[in-house]
């Protein structure tokens, strides 16, 4: 699975390269001890700019539909990219599940 991790104040967001969809992983709210995640949505591009520590979900090809995050907190928590290990992967399954 090709996944993109990017971590911002109030979210995980989960992008599924191949598939092309996403999916946010929300802090700091559970139920028992499960956290508590969105639907799989899917998505045409995402750009990323490390400077800014902002991205951008683009939702449609004429680019017309997005989210963008520019984060008003980068200086506190910023966006920033998890690299990917087991331990990481089988938490995202087991909240996106």
């Amino acid at each position: 699975m090709n996944m993109i991790t990017l971590e911002s104040c109030h979210s995980t967001w989960i992008f599924e390269a191949r598939q092309l969809r996403f999916c946010r992983i929300l802090k700091g709210i559970a139920v028992g001890q499960q956290r508590i995640s969105t639907e799989w949505r899917p998505y045409w591009e995402l750009e990323i700019d490390p400077r800014e520590k902002s991205f951008t979900v683009f939702l449609n090809e004429a680019r017309t539909r997005l989210i963008r995050l520019l984060d008003p907190h980068a200086g506190v928590c910023g966006v920033r990219r998890i690299p990917h290990d087991r331990a990481l992967a089988r938490d995202i399954h087991r909240a996106v599940a």
